[in-house]
């Protein structure tokens, strides 16, 4: 069994080589692996349903159905740049954790605890709640398309801090509460994987008698980032056919 384990991709209609890379990863790894896990932030900005008829993404939906409909078995788990996903799993086959933002599944005889990550700050995440209520989402599915795509660029513009034309502020350093890294464990977790952080990072933990283990998963603003699980063995990737 392979497992394959991405986040923070952010594809842009702005950044046609990282969705080229993007679709050279799925016809490199697709075939050869079994499950796949979108932790989250595959987009840039997504509008809800309209984007999955629009041009913006439509050769990275058309490689996810061609990969899913080939055999392989995919899950996404939505980001904090990610909401209203209606319709993706029937454009991509890619299915829809049942809890939206957080899954768990028995991975080498682990029990590994998979989310994007932002709600392991420990801060409450005001806007990402508002965002996803269900009153916003039916109100913001039912914009014009370039309103919505407007309101999308204006909450990334937002959330990346660039209060002045040309003045990106430095983005801000994700640090994850070590509290809630340890509840979770003691939850039950063996493996935790996140995303959001954008650095490719492990770091083991000895919690309660048991050796525990948190995989924090790199961006692509590089290159193709991923975690593979094979057999019980756990390695990063960056690079295709790694």
């Amino acid at each position: 069994m392979r497992r394959l384990f991405l986040s923070d991709v952010h594809l842009a209609p702005r950044d046609p080589e990282r969705t080229r890379a993007f679709l050279t990863f799925l016809e490199a790894e697709a075939p050869r692996t079994d499950e796949l896990y979108i932790l989250g932030d595959l987009f840039d900005h997504w509008i809800g349903p309209k984007h999955l008829s629009g041009a913006d993404y439509g050769e990275a939906l058309r490689a996810l159905h061609a990969a899913t409909e080939a055999g392989l078995r995919a899950m996404f788990l939505m980001g904090n740049r990610d909401f209203y996903m209606e319709g993706f799993t029937e454009a991509t086959g890619v299915v829809l954790a049942p809890r939206r933002t957080e899954h768990e599944i028995v991975a080498g005889g682990k029990r590994v605890y998979l989310c994007h990550g932002e709600y392991l700050e420990g801060r409450r995440r005001r806007a990402e709640e508002f965002i996803r209520s269900r009153a916003v989402e039916w109100f913001y599915t039912r914009l014009p398309a370039c309103a919505a795509k407007g309101g999308a660029r204006f909450y990334r513009w937002v959330s990346e801090r660039r209060f002045l034309p040309g003045k990106p502020k430095p983005r801000r350093a994700v640090v994850l509460s070590e509290a809630l890294l340890e509840e979770r464990f003691r939850s039950g977790a063996d493996v935790i994987v996140c995303g959001h952080v954008h650095r490719a990072e492990r770091r083991d933990f000895f919690i309660d008698g048991r050796a525990r283990t948190l995989f924090t998963l790199g961006d692509w603003a590089d290159r193709p980032n991923c975690l593979v699980e094979e057999d019980g063995e756990w390695r990063p990737s960056g690079a295709v056919g790694a």
